[in-house]
């Protein structure tokens, strides 16, 4: 049997309802590594919730060689698969950063922005490289772009109180829903200067 059947074959155990089945496979698939991912990556556009968690995993204990092929993907796929491509690159942690704050210079393709910036949301701490990248985006002309954004940076707490200022600017945002985000991630980061936004914010 070639090795693109056995992964198949591999990958349609990750959704046997045998949990034993399902992690020989898993483990299975780590081992085979990086000839598996194209495979791999085509399972995440699956309608079976199990197989894309499962994937998922396999992919993030993969790491750093999937970046490339997951990013790719995510740049063309469809709405739902571009955000499982991106839930896999956030799992992947810390080696995604880099390319994902590229992805959310890409000013041709605001739904690209949209996921990169999602997966770093999820990402949560991993991601405090990008925070530069972060407040960068809170200008972006994409009110979802810019609603995560602030989402994102909520979750580095006072690492990214470099970001106080743009925050303060985004309460005045047009969307309701960016400023109800830059008001969560100016509590969670908590410096003085945070709370002092806040404070003027709410007298306003």
């Amino acid at each position: 049997m070639d090795n693109e059947s056995i992964v198949a074959d591999l990958i349609y155990d990750l959704s046997e309802l045998d949990d034993d089945i399902r992690e020989d496979a898993r483990k299975e698939l780590v081992a085979i590594g990086e000839p598996a991912i194209p495979q791999l990556i085509e399972a995440l556009a699956d309608n079976l919730g199990d197989v894309v968690e499962q994937a998922t995993d396999v992919l993030a204990a993969i790491g750093e060689p999937a970046i490339p092929a997951l990013i790719d993907e995510m740049a063309v796929a469809e709405r739902y698969y571009a955000l499982a491509l991106g839930d896999a690159l956030s799992r992947i942690g810390e080696p995604a950063v880099p390319i994902l704050v590229e992805a959310l210079s890409d000013k041709l393709n605001e739904e690209f922005r949209e996921y990169a910036v999602r997966a770093l949301y999820l990402m949560g701490v991993s991601a405090i490289g990008a925070i530069p990248a972060l407040i960068q985006a809170l200008t972006d002309p994409t009110d979802e772009v810019r609603s995560y954004a602030a989402y994102a940076l909520s979750k580095m707490e006072a690492a990214a109180a470099d970001a106080v200022p743009a925050l303060a600017k985004a309460l005045d945002d047009e969307s309701e829903e960016v400023q109800r985000h830059a008001v969560f991630a100016l509590r969670e980061i908590g410096t003085p200067e945070a709370k002092q936004a806040l404070e003027a914010f709410n007298q306003s």
